[in-house]
Order: structure tokens, then sequence, then C-alpha cells
């Protein structure tokens, strides 16, 4: 072999690798729309390593473990075909199982899959970096599922909690002012995750109002209970409970459309439907929403390493 051809093998060996010998990698950029963007908020992006290859998707199963409690719940407190308030006794095993080991298995997988991305925000003079991306999405899932947990203990005959309240039982002022004061913590809980929706989309939006309410009227459900412990209470407390079932009905309409979008794009089926993204209308001029023009923009960037 000639020089010359030593030379160009040698210069096409070079050209073939980066500046500390790694191989160069082709880079290409594809434009998406707004609306595009915003259903990748169902599908965590690609976490570094194989994670993501490895675990997959676990936002469906987060909203399916939330709904078929919740809306059993719901048919339940509208005394829907017989059903009543004794009747959640009936669905308590769907508490733990689905909505307490469902939920909170699908917090955790969300919080490992979920991107690092981080933003700064100024709090008194001070710039702090928050992580958001998996943050909201992991605390939705497992404080709901944790509120599973509880109530599937709470309705548990093996548990027989109103035991401990004597004679009254469940009629106990104690018993029922307790959960009133449970559902008043989780009101607030719920009202917290309403703020934060607000830049996310309009489903997320009506489902935390819905939510709110529904917590709200229980809470005055057990409240009228525990001062009027009677059958006239009793029948007062229903009629409160009815309220807030058709108040948290809304909630559940806007899951299982959620649902059916995010069981589409997990396996690639096309979806007309609109998640009614509010990321780019709300607070457009926040620090949030100029890291997510930064870091989106518009377009999402695939790397695929190819060597000659």
């Amino acid at each position: 072999m000639s020089d010359y051809e030593d030379k160009v093998n040698n210069q096409h060996m070079e050209d073939h690798r980066g500046m500390m010998g790694e191989p160069l990698s082709r880079q290409m950029t594809v434009a998406i729309t707004p609306e595009q963007y915003e259903r990748l908020f169902f599908q965590p992006t690609p976490a570094r390593g194989d994670l993501a290859k490895r675990l997959g998707n676990p936002t469906l199963l987060g909203l399916l473990g939330f709904l078929i409690p919740y809306q059993a719940t719901i048919f339940c407190l509208l005394g829907w075909q017989n059903t009543g308030l004794t009747s959640l006794v009936a669905v308590s095993g769907t508490y733990l199982f689905l909505g307490g080991i469902a939920m909170v298995l699908a917090g955790i997988f969300e919080f490992i899959l979920g991107n690092s991305k981080q933003h700064e925000s100024q709090i008194h003079g001070y710039e702090q970096k928050i992580n958001t991306l998996p943050a909201f999405p992991m605390a939705v899932f497992i404080v709901y599922g944790a509120h599973w947990v509880n109530l599937g203990y709470d309705q548990s005959v093996t548990a027989n909690l109103t035991a401990a309240f004597g004679k009254a039982g469940a009629l106990s002022p104690e018993f029922n002012g307790g959960n009133g004061m449970y559902n008043v913590v989780m009101a607030l809980v719920t009202f917290c995750f309403l703020c934060a929706s607000i830049r996310v989309n309009i489903p997320f939006v009506i489902t935390f109002t819905s939510v709110f309410l529904l917590f709200a009227f229980l809470a005055a459900a057990d409240f009228h209970l525990a001062a009027v412990p009677s059958e006239a209470g009793l029948a007062r407390t229903v009629y409160l409970a009815y309220v807030a079932g058709a108040c948290g009905f809304p909630a559940a309409l806007c899951g299982w459309y959620l649902a059916i979008i995010t069981a589409c794009a997990s396996t690639g089926v096309p979806c007309p439907l609109p998640v009614f993204d509010l990321s780019t209308k709300v607070f457009p001029g926040s620090q949030a929403a100029k890291n997510e023009a930064a870091g989106a923009g518009g377009s999402a960037v695939a790397r695929s390493d190819e060597e000659s």
C-alpha cells in the first residue's frame, strides 16, 4: 500500500472521531406542536440509562388505579342501583389493592422515570433549583394512593374501628368528627394540587376542583352527623354525601378522558381528543415557562449514535 493510500485511510478514520477520540453522533431534530408536547406529559421523557426501556410508562396504571375505586365510590355516594354509604364496605378491597398498591407503585415509577430537569426560582432574593417534573405526578399518585389505603382500612370489617367508640359506634361524635377533620385535611391537599395544575391542562383543573368539593362536602356530612348523632342527622348526612358524589362526578369524567388519551398514546393509536394545554397560556412569562420553551421549544431532539 502506498504512502498516499495510508494518508487517505488515516484521514478517513480521523474524520469519524471527535476531539477526544469518541465516535461522532448524528443529531436529528423533529418539530412538534405545543399540543403534541403536552401529550408527552403523560409519557415520561426517557430516563438516563435503560430504565425507560425496562420499566415502561406507569402513568396509565396510576390513572386507572385512581379511577376504579373512585368511580365505584361516586356511584355509592349517589345511591345508584340500590347502593348507599354502607355499600362502601363492599368496595373496600378496591381501595387497598387497586387504589393503594397501583397508585403508590405508579408514583414510585413516575419518580424513577421522571425527568431530572430543573428550573430556577427567585425566592426572597435567593435562587433555588427545584426539581419539577417528577415531583407533581409522584406526589399526586402516592398521596391519593395512601388515601385509598387509609379509606380501605377505615371501611374494613376486620379493622372494626367503630368498636373503640362503644355502643354509639358509627354514630359516635368523636368518630365522625375525626373523619371530618381528615376530609378537611385532604381538601387542603387537593387545593394545593389544584393550584399547581393551572399550568398543566383544563382536565386537571376540573379534576382537582371536583375532588376538592367532594372532600369539602364529605367533611360537612361527617361534622353534621357528629353534631346530630340521630336518625334525623343520618338522613341529612346521606343527603350531603349525595351532594359530595355529584360534585365529584366531573373528576371521574375527566379521569376517563385522560385515561383514553394515555392508553392511545401508549400503543400509538391516533387519538383526536385534545388535552387543552395551559402551559403556554397561564403565566407564560414565568421562569418555568422559559425553561420549558428552552427545553422543548416546539421541538424534540432524538440522538442516534452511528459508527462507520
